[in-house]
């Protein structure tokens, strides 16, 4: 039976010092910490390089994984990441294979087994992530274990990409697997991988490869492990990796004990359930004493049967650590143990923690509010710290297309479109602009794979890919550029496209002090195109950028605009379809923006000529982008006397805002209005 909520959150804790780890600390010599950490870096570095080069599937090859060592009882102690919440995951499915079958007569646990899981029920996100684990032995005893995990995009689910957003259950969600042995004697048993390969049918080889690749990153990272073991000795090895959690907790205590005390909050909205359009609402109160952080999720909207956008208590706590590592924690090892000081609350009936039947395949989309309201919540906590400079506006992207079928080659694939995956605009930061797609929300090093990589794997054409103009939030510092994909299906009779967003007409991501969020994005599609015959006459027109090819419409073709997050759809050769990342979300208020770096983002075309005079207020010379300093400072003067002018008493400002409501469609699976408390009974066969 798949463990407790409750359960994986205690899990997600250092497991007590055992009297190997006490005695291998008495072993370290002065120096020997430094050093052979950096020796498991370069480990873990040899590794992942491994993983990447020998898997298929798309977020393998951006980098969106994790190759780590975890303790002998399963806590994570260092890791190679594009994706920070892998590894926290993989520590409870691990810690379920330690607890339920390492003293099991029938399982147990030898040298050279392989164990293999994807439920998110046991740990983690949502099916399409999977991760092998294998043990470490020197000389008959374990010391330590290995895991690798990645995001595939295929489970063999109800469909393609098995995101399935109208889910109304687990039970349309494909292979899931609870953690079992897939192998022994340091192969995988050749039974158990075609039952995975019959389990997803759609793309059988991309789960025989990648299987296999988390296993080999596995495997070399295990030798390297063991072979230190050989040159120091078990309990040098165990001394070491606890050393290592002990530098990380004790290093987060002291960094939290210099943050101000107090009581914060932060709320954002999610405007899809997968199925319908509706508003869910992310609300988290973040209580900070001493050296400690209380995470507490009431007031975020109930359970619902809009689909499969519900999230797990274990996955938010998890997704902190993507925020932490990244920023606050940045200069602490990447150890769980820095989580240490931290408690989570999460109740019982919310989007966030439902139960168990609820099909969670979207299960990527509640976090964001997670990476919402920690930049939110901590840009507050941090501000007068000695640590400002590492406050940032907040990413929460991940947008991105589901492409399957069977491709120019006759293979059967599968997979998320990983370019504007892994291309999402940073946060603009306290004193600079974010960084223009600069990587996936999920994984800050995820890189997007070149056109030409994507164009040999699948059926696509690509007519541009750049930066999105007017897609980052405006401030005194800017967030960074989305980027756009227009691409046309080429060479096969038809193709389905999906694509998955939390925010189709609002935004989850927040700015900070008085910056803009960046703009939500449609989904935008041309069927029957004449593309083909207008290549083949050598056309000068075919557009080059977004705004030509919606407004100008020289390819003649049946446009729709619809919302970005929508179901399975069928497209044929020529037919065009635009998928689009986010922008950051800005910083400060636009009107402290420098009017020069205004003008260079006009050259560089990241805003439009719009945005530079009806949002930052700048008088420049069109032909030479010079700035009138003086008129740009009388626009801003007037445009701050206007502010002042449409201002409101506070009382009467908040007794018209309480009356407020959005319509009723938009609050079909909220909860009550405003609280989001729950409403009705869901019940699920």
């Amino acid at each position: 039976m798949h463990p407790q909520p409750e359960t994986l959150l205690q899990w997600i804790r250092p497991e007590p010092m055992s009297p190997q780890q006490e005695q291998g600390l008495a072993t370290l010599n002065p120096g020997d910490y430094e050093m052979y950490n950096e020796r498991l870096n370069n480990y873990l570095l040899e590794a992942r390089e491994i993983f990447t080069r020998m898997g298929i599937t798309s977020m393998l090859r951006s980098g969106d994984l994790i190759v780590g060592v975890y303790t002998a009882d399963g806590d994570l102690v260092t890791g190679s990441m594009g994706l920070w919440v892998h590894a926290v995951t993989s520590q409870l499915q691990l810690k379920y294979v330690i607890k339920t079958w390492q003293d099991n007569p029938t399982v147990g646990v030898k040298d050279g087994d392989v164990f293999y899981a994807n439920d998110a029920l046991y740990g983690g996100v949502h099916n399409q992530d999977q991760v092998a684990m294998m043990p470490v032995f020197n000389e008959g005893e374990l010391i330590a274990w290995i895991c690798a995990a990645v995001h595939q995009s295929e489970t063999g689910a109800v469909d393609p990409g098995s995101f399935v957003p109208a889910a109304k259950s687990k039970c349309e969600e494909g292979m899931r697997l609870s953690p079992i042995k897939i192998g022994e004697n340091f192969q995988i048993r050749a039974d158990l991988m075609e039952m995975m390969e019959n389990l997803i049918v759609r793309t059988p080889r991309m789960q025989n490869i990648d299987v296999r690749a988390r296993f080999t990153a596995c495997d070399r990272l295990r030798r390297r492990v063991q072979e230190l073991a050989r040159e120091r000795g078990n309990l040098f090895v165990q001394g070491l990796l606890r050393r290592l959690m002990i530098e990380a907790e004790s290093a987060a205590r002291k960094k939290i004990s210099g943050w101000n005390d107090g009581v914060y909050r932060a709320v954002c909205f999610i405007d899809t359930t997968g199925k319908d359009v509706s508003l869910l609402r992310f609300y988290c109160t973040l209580t900070k004493q001493g050296d400690r952080l209380s995470f507490d999720f009431a007031g975020t909207s109930p359970e619902h049967d809009g689909g499969s956008v519900h999230g797990t208590p274990h996955l938010l706590f998890g997704c902190l650590a993507i925020y932490l590592f990244s920023y606050a924690f940045h200069d602490i090892p990447g150890s769980t143990a820095a989580l240490a000081p931290m408690d989570v609350s999460v109740p019982k009936g919310s989007f966030c923690n439902p139960a168990p039947m609820a099909s969670v395949a979207m299960g990527h989309i509640p976090p964001l509010g997670i990476f919402s309201v920690s930049y939110n919540l901590f840009g507050k906590m941090m501000f007068d710290s000695p640590e400002r400079n590492l406050i940032t506006a907040s990413n929460a992207g991940c947008c991105g297309a589901v492409l399957a079928g069977v491709n120019q080659w006759g293979v059967p694939v599968a997979d998320i479109s990983a370019y504007p995956f892994n291309a999402d605009g940073q946060g603009a930061r306290h004193d600079m602009d974010g960084v223009d797609g600069y990587g996936f929300v999920y994984a800050n090093i995820g890189r997007g794979p070149d056109a030409e990589d994507w164009e040999s794997e699948f059926p696509v054409l690509h007519l541009f890919q750049k930066h999105r103009k007017d897609s980052c939030g405006f401030g005194k510092y800017r967030g960074g550029s989305g980027v756009v994909t227009c691409q046309a299906i080429y060479g096969v009779p038809w193709f389905t496209e999906q694509a998955i967003l939390p925010h189709n007409r609002i935004n989850v991501s927040l700015s900070l002090f008085g910056g803009y969020p960046p703009p939500p994005h449609p989904w935008i599609r041309v069927r029957a195109s004449d593309l083909w015959e207008k290549m083949a006459r050598g056309d000068k027109d075919i557009p080059t950028e977004l705004e030509d090819l919606v407004n100008q419409r020289t390819i003649k073709g049946d446009y729709s605009i619809v919302d970005y997050t929508h179901a399975v759809t069928m497209v044929h050769d020529g037919d065009i379809f635009v998928d689009s990342s986010l922008g950051g979300p800005g910083y400060g208020d636009v009107l402290e923006r420098d009017p020069n770096l205004v003008m260079e983002d006009l050259r560089k075309e990241i805003i439009s000529s719009k945005t530079a005079r009806e949002i930052f207020f700048v008088a420049y010379d069109p032909a030479t982008l010079k700035v009138d300093q003086e008129r740009t400072e009388e626009l801003r003067q007037q445009e701050r006397a206007a502010r002042i002018s449409r201002s409101r008493p506070y009382e009467e400002f908040i007794r018209d805002w309480n009356e407020l409501r959005p319509p009723d469609e938009a609050l079909i699976h909220y909860g009550s209005w405003p609280d989001a408390g729950k409403v009705r009974d869901i019940i699920r066969l």
